[in-house]
């Protein structure tokens, strides 16, 4: 027998230690007194005390000597992220935008709209995910961009309507469509045709910071700007059924003017606040320090939910357990011009380009999908790692970006990974 890698022992207090073991996700409360215990090997533990020994068996913390962990973990991974139920055929309509957000890492094609030709090829395609992915239980048709609902009557809504004429002939498949917007131009026109059948509908919408700092970054031609007119847009969706993620980006900035949004918002009766979710998000091209942000980003989330607003909590596990949707197999971005992408979180040119969709609506793969393929938990760094099944070694992205180098892609260190574990410790305790 021997310990696992993913195991983790640290102390609670001047009494108690906690022994984590990430790859079962569960743990046991020990002494502190008995802590050096854990120096023995299994088997001198196992006649030292049979009981801690048998505890650490329970929850795999000791394991047989020819127990490969890492490829258990590496097998786990990859058929998560190889799942066949399940479908994410992303659109960009356009890569045109009304507005100029200063953060934004695409290079906005003015004029650019998807082809009528581009469009028939996308109509193929969905034909051709229904016919060759025989297990597939939920097809999530997404909209992004650039702005997608620019040029919706010419490109977003017949593929939309094609889509809805297959809910009849595949009963058993759910059927979704989504869209990330900055929701500026939700009209009635669109309104209604989106609403037209029951699916799940869902919006990812983003404000920055109150109507002030909102409007500097979201510059609209009219006078009043456009904050009144997405938070508008936002409750006519939550009216009508359609699920929204309200994005909040902040930066060292904006942050404090972001309580401005819970008051704003507070007239949302809660019948559609059921519909929404809210999920705080620092732009990453920020990197001003400033002291205790954290702190009060957490404090003003507790206030949204104090209001019966729905947080978004993320909880690291999920990395592993609910990857990307760029880090699976059963996912396409297709450009307006046709051409092909794994990650939507990259600019949409050549270089990052997976290939095209050729007049059969079938997808051709350049070689760098192979690489894509191969990329996960590749480097020292992530095979070490003691909490690797939480992680799930980052992203393919970047992974791909690191590609050769063996250091964290995430960055930590010994002592955040234990911060982490204890974060995850209080959710399961107290939580759950």
């Amino acid at each position: 027998m021997k310990y696992s890698k993913y195991n983790s022992l640290i102390q609670l207090s001047s009494s108690l230690s906690v022994l984590y073991n990430s790859k079962e996700d569960k743990s046991i409360v020990i002494s502190n007194t008995k802590t050096d215990l854990l120096k023995l090997s299994p088997e001198h533990l196992s006649y030292q005390d049979s009981e801690i020994y048998n505890n650490l068996i329970q929850i795999n913390a000791i394991v047989s000597e020819d127990k490969n962990e890492l490829q258990e973990v590496i097998n786990l991974g990859k058929q998560i992220e190889n799942n066949d139920d399940y479908y994410k055929l992303i659109i960009n309509p356009t890569m045109g935008c009304n507005f100029s957000c200063w953060y934004c890492y695409e290079s906005h094609i003015v004029g650019s709209k998807m082809s009528s030709n581009n469009v028939s090829k996308i109509l193929k395609l969905i034909d051709n995910i229904l016919i060759n992915k025989p297990n597939l239980k939920t097809f999530d048709l997404a909209f992004f961009g650039g702005e997608p609902l620019m040029y919706y009557s010419k490109v977003t809504r017949p593929i939309i309507d094609y889509y809805r004429t297959k809910y009849d002939i595949h009963k058993n498949i759910n059927f979704e469509v989504s869209f990330t917007s900055n929701g500026y131009l939700l009209s009635d026109t669109i309104l209604n045709h989106l609403t037209e059948k029951k699916e799940y509908k869902h919006f990812q919408i983003t404000l920055d910071g109150n109507r002030e700092e909102h409007n500097k970054v979201r510059v609209a031609q009219k006078e009043e700007g456009s904050y009144d007119v997405i938070i508008n847009s936002i409750k006519r969706l939550l009216e009508n059924g359609v699920e929204v993620v309200l994005r909040i980006n902040y930066t060292a900035l904006t942050a404090y003017s972001i309580i401005d949004i819970l008051q704003d918002i507070s007239h949302f009766t809660n019948e559609i606040k059921k519909n929404l979710s809210v999920d705080f998000h620092r732009v990453w091209q920020d990197k001003e320090e400033v002291e205790d942000i954290d702190e009060f980003i957490e404090n003003t989330k507790q206030l949204f939910e104090e209001k019966s607003f729905r947080v978004v909590r993320n909880d690291i596990i999920e990395n592993y357990q609910k990857p990307c949707y760029a880090d699976k197999e059963n996912e396409v971005v297709v450009n307006f011009n046709g051409d092909i992408y794994k990650c939507t979180a990259r600019d949409f040119n050549k270089e990052n380009s997976y290939g095209f969709i050729d007049d059969n609506g079938k997808l051709i793969w350049n070689e760098k999908i192979e690489t894509w393929k191969k990329l996960k938990i590749q480097s020292k760094a992530c095979q070490s790692c003691r909490i690797l099944p939480l992680c799930g070694g980052g992203c393919h992205q970047i992974n791909l970006e690191l590609l050769g180098t063996d250091s964290c892609q995430m960055g930590y260190s010994e002592t955040k990974k234990d911060e982490i574990i204890l974060t995850r410790l209080e959710k399961l305790f107290f939580n759950e």
